[in-house]
């Protein structure tokens, strides 16, 4: 596992989009923009976790591309992880008979998360960066 980040960049470390990512996908200039008004509160939650004996992750990445993840966004976010322990947000899933009698808009995208999540280019890519994937029991 790697060593927890400095202060600074805890909670939604926010790093520009690839202009070739962001420029065809302007809902992600939104969903960016809340995100950037959101870190605003990072640095007192995180305190708060503390105070409270929780145990948590540094921060977040994928938020900024829920309903959105392709190959290239995953690229683009596994090239910007930081040095830390970081939860990376999606909703892989099969858009199967139950998920259909959900509402949910990211209904459509939960197959298209899974096959980005589980392809080859993916696994590599975590390989190459040398990320370990743990889960919340592992903190």
């Amino acid at each position: 596992m790697w060593s927890p980040c400095s202060a600074q960049s805890i909670c939604f470390p926010l790093r520009r989009w690839p202009s070739q990512v962001s420029s065809v996908r302007p809902k992600l200039w939104v969903r960016y923009s809340e995100v950037k008004f959101l870190r605003r509160f990072a640095a007192s939650f995180h305190r708060e976790v503390e105070q409270a004996g929780l145990r948590t992750t540094d921060g977040t990445f994928g938020i900024i591309a829920t309903g959105a993840l392709d190959q290239q966004l995953f690229n683009a976010i596994i090239g910007s992880i930081p040095e830390g322990t970081w939860e990376f947000v999606c909703h892989p899933g099969y858009n199967d008979p139950d998920l259909r009698q959900v509402t949910t808009r990211l209904r459509s995208s939960r197959d298209a998360e899974r096959n980005v999540l589980c392809s080859p280019e993916s696994i590599q890519r975590i390989t190459d960066r040398g990320i370990e994937l743990i889960n919340y029991a592992d903190l």
